[in-house]
């Protein structure tokens, strides 16, 4: 047995990483378990060719000084050593769409200016839009560091409405609700399913400020990482916990896969609900729980391509690119014929070159039921097969990607790609999901699952719990933390910082 930690977090995906920032620097002793080589979940980087791909956190939002990101992140330390470049501010996404060509910009006015720009008619529905995205974003109090009324904050006026039936009620034009919509592949959106408030929150987060992290996502991951072990924390890789002991009903120690044991007073788990389940013994959770937590529906999954350019060969884009062939802009939803809808691509600039990128970036969805028959492989064993159909995927994607930018295929260098089976394998994320847990607004309890268990020193935050990305993870990561630290003290803290 391992000296007892106060905190143990399983996962070091960004809410455990969050989490184990916030608990240490309020003087817990943490000790974050992470099953692969490298910490980040989502936030883990690779390189190929001399280049570094991001393979989940893109881009961040509200993070100009005052904005609710880098009020966090300074508060963290994070701003001391990460650095980020900002997108366009006039064109922080180029959104394609049936040929047409449309700039999302920075700042709530000037974006308001700018779709009035597009769509003159529709100015008192874009002043709907915008006063419905305020509306939802100031009744977080997190997201304003307010009190929080932990009853009241779990039943929120805009639970149960469609995304939808408000953008239906807003607008008629089609050509506008096709680009209101066109970033969903931020939040996996299907339209008979998803809530009106997870667009409304991730969309004005980005409107308020759009930011790359200079090196990659895994450049936050390893600055948290530092964060916890200046706090006297411990960050352990290849230490995946195939067991949780409890015993009286409370939790007590962890098992790793290589035998450790490792004991805490509270435990934090940061991965997949349904993967923390089976880490228990059968009976420390009713059933009518564990069996609705197995049954709950994951968010698609992805099928990306990572690209090396050749040398001074294609122009560095300083915008997120959001294309789909048509104003039906539902890329999670489709059938084998129509695959791809669409894409999202982001290049990275060539430092010694800054005019041209030396990467790219395409992600377009994918079900998992398009892999399910290699299920029982593993990375690097999937057999010709699979490889067969990855290759195939990647050229029907390429190809669309070519028809908007003509000399993209001829550019490349390399190619590189990953399935929902690939995110599955490096993240434990079932089924490769997205975005984890789906959230659906005809019943928004059926995907409600709280922080707190039935086991109390047993915690669950991440993407599945709550909203996902870094601003729903951010949030998340407060709420757990408030099991263990004054949440009063903490907002209050974060908000006094510059």
């Amino acid at each position: 047995m391992e000296q007892e930690y106060d905190v143990v977090i399983i996962g070091s995906g960004l809410g455990g990483l969050l989490c184990g920032a916030i608990l240490s620097k309020h003087g817990h002793s943490v000790c974050v378990l992470e099953m692969h080589s490298v910490v980040g979940g989502n936030l883990q980087t690779f390189v190929r060719k001399g280049c570094t791909f991001s393979t989940g956190m893109h881009y961040v939002g509200a993070l100009d000084k005052g904005q609710v990101l880098h009020k966090i992140f300074n508060y963290l330390g994070v701003l001391n050593k990460v650095s980020f470049d900002k997108f366009d501010a006039a064109c922080f996404d180029k959104v394609f769409i049936e040929g047409k060509e449309y700039w999302n910009v920075s700042g709530i006015e000037n974006y308001k200016k700018a779709l009035i720009g597009y769509f003159p008619d529709e100015s008192v529905a874009i002043e709907k839009y915008i006063s419905k995205l305020e509306n939802v974003w100031n009744s977080n109090p997190i997201l304003n560091f307010k009190e929080v009324d932990f009853e009241e904050y779990h039943r929120s006026e805009f639970l149960n409405e469609g995304l939808m039936d408000v953008i239906n009620d807003i607008t008629s034009n089609e050509e506008l609700k096709a680009f209101l919509l066109s970033n969903n592949g931020l939040y996996a959106g299907i339209p008979s399913k998803t809530p009106f408030y997870i667009h409304a929150l991730i969309n004005f987060f980005f409107i308020q400020s759009a930011y790359k992290i200079r090196g990659g996502s895994g450049m936050l991951a390893t600055a948290l990482q530092e964060i916890i072990e200046e706090q006297k924390g411990v960050v352990l890789v290849n230490k995946k916990v195939t067991k949780i002991n409890t015993e009286d009903g409370k939790a007590v120690s962890v098992v790793t896969a290589d035998g450790q044991v490792i004991a805490g007073k509270s435990f934090f788990s940061n991965i997949h609900p349904a993967a923390t389940l089976k880490l228990l013994d059968d009976g420390v959770f009713r059933k009518p729980y564990v069996t609705r937590i197995m049954s709950m529906e994951n968010t698609v999954g992805s099928f990306v391509l990572y690209v090396v350019f050749k040398k001074k060969a294609f122009k560095h884009i300083n915008s997120n690119i959001y294309y789909s062939k048509t104003k039906d802009v539902w890329g999670a939803v489709y059938t084998e014929n129509e695959w791809p809808k669409g894409y999202m691509l982001y290049t990275t600039q060539d430092a010694k070159n800054p005019e041209y990128a030396e990467s790219a970036t395409v992600i377009t969805f994918m079900k998992y039921a398009d892999v399910k028959q290699w299920k029982e492989t593993t990375i690097g064993k999937r057999g010709k097969a699979y490889l067969d159909f990855k290759t195939q995927k990647g050229n029907q994607l390429l190809q669309l990607v070519n028809e908007k930018y003509t000399e993209f295929i001829e550019c490349m260098d390399a190619v590189y790609s990953s399935s929902p089976l690939t995110y599955r394998d490096y993240t434990g994320i079932p089924e490769g999901a997205m975005y984890g847990i789906a959230k659906d607004y005809n019943n928004a309890l059926s995907a409600y699952i709280s922080i707190n268990t039935r086991v109390p020193n047993l915690f669950l935050t991440g993407q599945s719990i709550g909203i996902h990305g870094i601003l729903g993870v951010a949030i998340n990561a407060l709420l757990a933390s408030a099991n263990k630290v004054d949440l009063r003290k903490l907002l209050k803290e974060i908000k006094s910082v510059e």
